[in-house]
């Protein structure tokens, strides 16, 4: 069966199989995918895009799919225990942000598993809005990249909330939606309205914290095993992987930062700021020698707060690199006070503060 998946066109598998028309949905179009594919179907003008597991290989295949839906469904975010005596609007305040900017598709069909479990599937909302890949940023000024770079910066902190680091973060997983406003990011992280979404959760895990394990959500299904497997394996798109995870494995530390800051590199320069042919190039950056040789003029150029940020997101150490809700507040300094971010030592201040303002007093907002 799985053969059959491979050589024909998503629609026609789809109608072999009876999916065309899912409850009141019907099929409009393939969306993409590998092991698993979406579609978009919908009814009287509302969409749902589907996810299809056709014929797993093995079962961690089948346990990561069903890791992405029940992340979708529950996670730190927007569930508790006990959380299922809640209304859906009760529910909204574990999400610390503007609804509108919270990170995750809401699951609108519940998993299916056929009696012969070769085809698994399950529905979230359709949302209007493009793909991080797709967006044509050729004309953006230095200006328009760092403040789209603070805006995807605020959408990974929203979605750091849920528990997980990501683990695949690629443009073509990062949906942006419309009309965000992104104003100063200083105490109160309910201003930022990004409005970012994040896709394609199957190599997300946990983020084992001090505090984590009291909101750890029981699956049923075996995450540990899900764990495993994305520890002892690379992943196609290896350039997003922090050279450390080779030696650390899933105790790497801000594996989602090193993912942002070659983002951010290649959207400033057109370019990776190292050579990546395979995977030796990427254990060799363990040393910053490694690195392109104009690595430090390009940053450099941007402005010297961009280098310092960049110096730690790119840094071989994991301990080293900003945590995720720190990236958003130091981009901020980029787009709204530059002006104050100019020495060096300062701006290591501000990065060892978690991006906060070290010399902030709250009695300065009074007078």
């Amino acid at each position: 069966m799985y053969e059959i998946f491979r050589m024909n066109s998503s629609e026609t598998l789809l109608q072999q199989l009876g999916l065309t028309t899912i409850n009141e949905y019907r099929f409009i179009k393939y969306l993409g995918g590998g092991s698993a594919l979406s579609a978009l179907y919908e009814s009287d003008n509302k969409k749902i895009v589907f996810k299809f597991l056709i014929a797993p290989r093995n079962i961690v295949e089948l346990e990561r799919f069903k890791l992405e839906c029940s992340v979708l469904e529950k996670n730190r975010a927007n569930w508790r225990n006990g959380a299922e005596t809640l209304t859906e609007e009760q529910r909204k305040t574990f999400f610390i942000g503007p609804y509108e900017s919270y990170p995750l598709p809401k699951v609108l069909v519940p998993l299916v598993e056929s009696d012969s479990g070769e085809i698994i599937y399950f529905g979230y909302e359709y949302e209007e809005g493009e793909l991080l890949s797709a967006l044509d940023t050729s004309t953006f000024s230095i200006e328009e990249k760092l403040l789209l770079l603070y805006r995807i910066a605020s959408g990974l902190n929203y979605f750091n909330q849920t528990g997980y680091s990501h683990r695949d973060l690629h443009p073509s997983n990062i949906l942006l939606l419309s009309n965000p406003t992104m104003p100063k990011y200083d105490r109160d992280r309910a201003d930022v309205n990004s409005k970012v979404k994040f896709l394609d959760l199957g190599n997300c895990q946990w983020n084992e914290t001090e505090t984590d394990y009291i909101y750890k959500i029981g699956r049923e299904l075996d995450e540990d095993l899900v764990f495993q497997d994305n520890n002892k394996r690379l992943l196609a798109s290896f350039v997003s992987m922090p050279p450390d995870f080779l030696l650390h494995g899933k105790n790497t530390k801000n594996y989602d930062s090193w993912s942002f800051g070659i983002y951010a590199y290649k959207l400033l320069f057109g370019t990776l700021p190292f050579e990546a042919n395979e995977i030796a190039d990427i254990t060799l950056l363990r040393d910053f020698n490694n690195f392109n040789s104009d690595f430090r003029s390009k940053l450099q150029s941007v402005g010297v707060g961009f280098e310092q940020i960049m110096l730690r997101l790119l840094s071989p150490d994991g301990e080293r690199r900003p945590e995720i809700h720190s990236i958003v507040r130091l981009f901020s300094w980029l787009v709204h006070r530059i002006e104050d971010f100019q020495d060096v030592q300062f701006i290591n201040t501000v990065i060892d503060s978690s991006g906060f303002d070290p010399y902030y007093d709250p009695i300065d907002d009074i007078y």
